[in-house]
């Protein structure tokens, strides 16, 4: 065997066993790797994790919204009757199955209750087709600056609030909102 051939082999023998050392001490004093631990509880008020703000009892706050035909709305104005807010978006998985209930909903209470959507992400023209692919007849705002969902704290889509003829928010359900559940919210606002 050439000298020049067993000189390579002998450095990458030397290499790989500086190597395995390297890595065996890297293992071994490595504190910096964080430990984990599985359960099935979880904080959903910890940094860092998006929640929504707790609303019940809070004040619609007076904001400019803007409906799909490029009008602008003050949500002081949506508050002459018990008023439903949907906050939405079409990409939203939670939103897509809920539509319906909402669009029912709506056309059950309408004469008593106002429904309204506000879609936090999408054009006006996506907002009014994707909406409309569900049966919603109701108004349907714009959220373009998020000034809405930042006032009042909303992190998450989809939201439904329950708002009372003071403007006083009085229900609340965080995620996809059940038949049932819309059901109860109405029927709670008309009390």
């Amino acid at each position: 065997m050439p000298a020049r051939t067993r000189f390579f082999k002998q450095a990458l023998i030397v290499f790989l066993i500086v190597l395995l050392g390297f890595i065996t001490t890297r293992i071994v004093n490595d504190t910096d790797t964080p430990s984990y631990t599985l359960s099935n509880s979880i904080d959903l008020s910890s940094e860092g994790i998006a929640t929504n703000t707790l609303l019940i009892g809070s004040k619609l706050p007076a904001i400019n919204l803007e409906n799909v035909d490029g009008q602008e709305v003050s949500t002081q104005s949506l508050v002459n009757k018990p008023l439903v807010i949907n906050v939405w978006y079409s990409t939203c998985e939670p939103c897509r199955r809920e539509l319906p209930a909402l669009a029912n909903a709506d056309m059950q209470y309408r004469d008593q209750v106002r429904f309204v959507g506000v879609n936090i992400k999408d054009s006006a023209t996506v907002a009014k087709e994707f909406a409309s692919q569900y049966g919603v007849e109701f108004e349907l705002l714009l959220d373009k600056n998020g000034l809405f969902i930042s006032q009042l704290g909303i992190a998450t889509a989809p939201v439904t609030l329950a708002i009372d003829q003071q403007g006083v928010i009085i229900g609340q359900k965080a995620g996809e909102i059940s038949a049932s559940e819309l059901d109860e919210l109405v029927k709670e606002l008309l009390k």
